[in-house]
């Protein structure tokens, strides 16, 4: 939406309470009325040209004005407009019961359908515009009534199985910086697929806030879950977890990776990564801390060595939002994790770090590190042959600056080349009526520590101002109060006159983006195209690509919502989970919540993709902050063909591999194993490739740029392949 009151002539100031609308002079739109407290009533005349089509009904008595019959136009401005005729609803206010509709032009054929309470129908084809039909329900038809078909959902809540609630302790951030414009400290929990105990199927893990224990699920095969105790799971965390990965260090040795944030204490002591080693029964804590506390963890095979590396994604200094923060690479050497000193350089002071994938954009066999950066751009760090050069300018994504929260890839578009979908804050928020410019945020050192000023650009003051009031900026400044005695000067000056000689010590940094969007991988640059309006309405986190429905074309899932903004911001909370149906040509289309089946109305955060019962339908798991963790069965799909990939023994899994399957000549689209993507979550190793026709072969590119094209067994269900290109038919 746009802001149009001064352009359509509502300019005037003053305190209104009623409105109401009505065809006051007959001319077929609709003018308004408006109530003025202490003031004559304000009317304004519609003097709009554009076509249009009114309706007014005739009920039979004693409903002589068809209330709550709706009403249809067919072949307009859109192919079709509907309005229910309603008295009251408006706030102590009843619109004329007219109805006007956009014809779009003179000449479209159109036809008005009117379905009134009784349950009979008026239909009045042929109609032209710039008329005003009134409909008469004496001469409606009876209707026929139609069995109604409510199609199954394609996902089937089965949250029971698991019955898993996150525990989130309280924390104050508003006592540490007081003009925080969102809580810090409620930003988890992980999720994470993984098969910890190497029976061949894929166990759910859930990470934990402070004062809870990390939650493991095993998988028994047949549908079912087992929450697994004793240590080390037993073992209360004195951090909130971020990040949490399943990871093998050798045969048989499975350990859990769980990012430790030591944004509440402050401390640079501590591990930086928790290694849960469920078959020791330890936890190892050697992982190195440092001042930045932990948020995303991603695992890639950086020189193709057949060996990953850690990635431990600094999300944030604590006390000290929005400085940038480090982040740190880990190389495992002779059974234990070492700084990767030279790459580590590269991401110190690299930003705020939300999510993290390791990705290959320019299919040569080696992983690019993909950052999502609250206050900047999606950061691009080129591999090249082991060591990372930041390309983000050059590939033209540094202007795209954003808030941008979680991170994945894959072939939307079906060319072989990974696009990158980040998501973002969306556009239903309080600052979307400030975006004329981007928005920005001043921080620099005060008496207590770091204090920040968020500001925009207020086009008809033509200044940038703070985005709060006297009181709340004071708390930050205290200076400031001594500058204004009044709100109303304070309201009338800008960030340059309120801030002072403050202003000129300050770092500035900038949000023009807050669209959750994909970026189309062209080679050589990156084409943005913002997600349907539905993926808009609300924060989003997690982003998953898989392909839901198994028509051969990926989809992608967000996670949504956030409630713990500051006290005086209203929560953000439009979200349920959504499922954005992809058409191969990387459009997207928003799937109704009554069709996917999935209704999260929580602030979800991590999710992550398995197949867990082994049915060729990927399912899905969505974490919530301080509530039920939920899961969903995929009952409703195309089953696919299921592939597991046999690595080297440093990465038996083959993360970082990428695989298509072969349908005669044409190739279906990438798709690559992640140790580690979307919001702080991994995806199941096994992949469900989908099959609209059955596929002749399957090619893949290991880490390092091996590649090789395998023959498909007819009817095979689930397939292993090698790094040799040996495939092995499992069903």
């Amino acid at each position: 939406f746009k802001e149009v009151g001064k352009e359509w002539g509502f300019s005037d100031e003053g305190v209104s309470h009623g409105m109401a609308l009505a065809d006051l002079d007959g001319d077929g739109d609709l003018d308004v009325v408006v109530n003025n407290l202490n003031g004559p009533a304000g009317i304004y005349r519609n003097e709009s040209n554009a076509p249009r089509v009114a309706v007014r009904l005739k009920g039979r008595p004693p409903n002589t004005r068809g209330i709550g019959a709706k009403i249809w136009l067919y072949g307009g401005a859109v192919p079709i407009q509907s309005q229910e005729v309603i008295c009251g609803g408006r706030y102590l206010s009843s619109d004329d019961p007219v109805r006007a509709f956009a014809a779009g032009t003179p000449s479209n054929e159109m036809r008005i359908e009117v379905r009134w309470r009784a349950g009979r129908r008026s239909v009045v084809n042929g109609v032209k515009a710039n008329r005003i039909y009134e409909i008469d329900e004496a001469g409606a038809a009876a209707m026929r009534e139609e069995p109604k078909r409510e199609a199954k959902p394609v996902f089937e809540d089965v949250s029971q199985l698991i019955q898993h609630v996150h525990h989130e302790e309280a924390f104050d951030d508003s006592q540490r910086q007081p003009l925080l414009w969102k809580k810090l400290s409620q930003s988890g929990p992980g999720v994470a697929w993984y098969d910890v105990d190497g029976d061949g199927w894929e166990d759910l893990i859930v990470g934990s806030g402070k004062g809870g224990v990390l939650a493991v699920y095993r998988n028994d095969g047949r549908g079912g879950f087992q929450r697994m105790s004793g240590a080390p799971l037993a073992q209360i965390t004195t951090r909130d977890q971020t990040g949490v990965l399943g990871w093998r260090k050798g045969p048989g040795q499975t350990v859990i990776l769980a990012g430790s944030a030591n944004y509440e204490d402050g401390l640079a002591l501590g591990a930086s990564v928790r290694q849960y080693d469920l078959a020791a029964r330890t936890i190892d804590d050697r992982l190195p801390g440092q001042l930045s506390s932990t948020g995303p963890l991603a695992l890639g095979d950086v020189n193709g060595d057949g060996q990953l590396s850690l990635f431990v994604g600094g999300r944030v200094i604590p006390g000290r939002y929005p400085e940038a923060a480090s982040s740190m690479l880990f190389r495992w050497r002779e059974g234990k994790w070492g700084v990767d000193v030279e790459n580590t350089k590269r991401f110190e002071k690299v930003g705020l770090v939300s999510g993290a994938v390791f990705s290959d954009l320019d299919n040569d066999g080696r992983p690019e590190m993909i950052l999502a950066c609250e206050w900047g751009p999606i950061k691009v760090f080129h591999n090249e042959a082991g060591r990372f050069k930041e390309m983000t300018s050059e590939l033209g994504l540094t202007g795209y600056t954003g808030w941008w929260n979680g991170i994945t890839t894959g072939d939307l578009d079906g060319d072989g080349r990974l696009d990158i979908v980040a998501s973002n804050w969306g556009r239903n928020t309080r600052y979307e009526s400030h975006r004329a410019q981007p928005l920005r945020v001043y921080y620099g050192e005060a008496v207590g520590g770091l204090a920040l000023v968020q500001a925009y650009y207020d086009a008809e003051m033509n200044k940038v101002v703070p985005e709060e009031g006297l009181a709340l900026e004071a708390k930050g400044l205290p200076f400031i109060r001594e500058r204004y005695n009044t709100h109303r000067e304070y309201a009338q000056a800008s960030v340059d006159e309120i801030l002072g000689d403050w202003l000129k010590r300050a770092r500035e940094l900038r949000a023009g983006t807050l669209e959750t969007v994909v970026f189309f991988n062209r080679g050589d640059h990156f084409e943005i195209k913002p997600l349907p309006v539905e993926a808009q309405l609300a924060p989003a986190f997690a982003v998953c690509v898989a392909d839901y429905d198994g028509d051969g074309n990926e989809d992608v899932f967000l996670s949504q919502n956030f409630f713990a903004m500051e006290s005086d911001a209203t929560r953000c909370d439009a979200g349920r989970g959504l499922w954005l149906r992809g058409d191969g040509q990387g459009n997207l289309s928003a799937v109704s919540g009554q069709e996917s089946g999935v209704k999260v109305y929580g602030e979800q955060r991590g999710a992550a993709l398995c197949d867990y019962d082994g049915d060729g339908r990927v399912d899905l798991v969505v974490s919530q902050n301080g509530a039920e963790t939920k899961l969903y069965h995929n009952t409703g799909g195309k089953a696919g063909l299921r592939v597991r990939l046999k690595g080297p023994p440093g990465n038996p899994q083959g993360v970082g591999a990428q695989l298509r399957l072969i349908f005669g000549q044409r190739p279906g689209p990438m798709r690559e194993l992640h140790g580690g993507s979307g919001y702080w979550s991994q995806d199941s190793a096994v992949q469900v490739m989908s099959t609209p026709q059955p596929p002749s072969q399957v090619w893949v590119r290991w880490p390092g740029g091996k590649t090789i094209t395998t023959s498909i067994p007819p009817g095979a269900k689930e397939i292993s392949i090698n790094t040799d290109g040996s495939l092995e038919k499992i069903r």
